[in-house]
């Protein structure tokens, strides 16, 4: 949604999170789940990540819940816990509770230790990667979120999907200025980029998938389908895509392989398909101090940000814009004007609702 104008159709975002509870809670999540999936939900919209937000509440998380391939009330088992490390089995339930639990131990042990790090294994899709990052701010820390995810990418040079969208959040404070939180998948697009394009009839961006072939295509129903996507930096190495690669790989390392989930092929399964336990993530959170002096720090950053801020913008660009700007300037704008929600996201929500026997979400529409 970043960069064009949003649906008139909208909610607010109380009745938006008290909807996605109650849908939760009508498959047998409990209160407190339900809660951390409406709040990471609701963040994701405010943001202007239609793709992650509640257009993925049927699909991702109700249905899988229904289909018993998702637990609703999982069982978390912790396999390490250390001075600066934890590792968990989230026990497949939802990935959003597993990641609140995971980051808030990371930023528990940092306030005690300078810094730690989290794995989860045994998990699902959590969302978008700056909600966990962003966690870390509210401790005046520096915060990062990483995830795997089912196999939507070629490597470079290469025609199989062998990694996912692999995405790399970071939240860093900055003193009186606001934080810099870079939030990027290791794809040039998200898998929910196509979902969004095909459902607005909008045409793919050359760079951003191929066919079953591996030959370019701008159909988002094929690049969905039977296609993939491609590395940050597109074909080959021209453009740097090995480096998109390289990254992509790095996350499915950090959050499959170390944290003891599954990688490689265990992990090539349809994104939309109905199944659970696929996802690992990976958490870090570094208190500023244990490295030079908080104040010191957060007034150097903003005077970096400030550089940026006040550089020469490219002909016919208006300014230069920070990582996090954009989702921030909706945050506050969806906040003040409601939530906006696509046509057909509504329709599938309202029929989801009569299915659940739940009331439908309260909706306004904008001039």
């Amino acid at each position: 949604m970043i960069g064009e104008e949003p649906s008139k159709i909208r909610t607010r975002e109380a009745a938006e999170h008290d909807f996605v509870v109650r849908a939760l809670r009508a498959v047998d999540v409990s209160a407190a789940d339900a809660n951390d999936v409406a709040d990471v939900l609701v963040a994701a919209d405010l943001r202007g990540v239609e793709s992650h937000g509640i257009a993925r509440l049927e699909t991702f998380y109700v249905r899988r819940i229904e289909a018993g391939v998702v637990n609703a009330r999982p069982t978390y088992t912790t396999i390490s816990d250390r001075p600066t490390q934890f590792a968990l089995d989230a026990g497949n339930g939802l990935g959003h509770p597993a990641g609140k639990f995971a980051m808030g131990k990371a930023i528990e042990k940092a306030r005690e230790n300078g810094l730690a790090f989290a794995t989860v294994r045994n998990s699902n899709h959590y969302g978008i990667a700056a909600y966990y990052a962003m966690m870390a701010l509210e401790h005046d820390m520096i915060g990062l979120s990483m995830t795997n995810s089912t196999h939507l990418a070629v490597p470079t040079f290469g025609a199989k999907k062998t990694t996912g969208t692999n995405p790399i959040a970071v939240a860093i404070p900055a003193r009186e200025h606001p934080p810099f939180v870079l939030d990027m998948a290791t794809t040039g697009v998200t898998f929910g980029r196509l979902e969004v394009s095909e459902r607005k009839g909008k045409a793919l961006k050359a760079g951003w998938a191929v066919d079953g072939e591996g030959r370019e295509t701008l159909d988002p129903r094929v690049a969905k389908t039977v296609g993939a996507l491609l590395p940050l930096g597109g074909y080959g190495t021209d453009g740097g895509g090995h480096k998109g690669y390289g990254l992509g790989a790095l996350v499915d390392i950090l959050c499959g392989v170390l944290a003891g989930g599954l990688f490689g092929a265990a992990a090539d399964v349809p994104e939309i398909g109905m199944h659970g336990g696929i996802v690992g993530n990976f958490f870090g959170a570094f208190r500023i101090d244990a490295l030079r002096y908080a104040d010191a720090f957060e007034r150097d950053l903003e005077r970096e940000l400030r550089t940026f801020e006040n550089s020469a913008p490219m002909p016919g660009a208006e300014r230069v814009i920070i990582p996090g700007e954009p989702e921030r300037a909706n945050t506050e704008r969806f906040r003040r004007e409601g939530v906006p929600i696509d046509p057909k996201v509504w329709e599938g929500i309202d029929t989801m609702a009569e299915r659940l026997g739940i009331e439908k979400l309260e909706r306004f529409t904008v001039d």
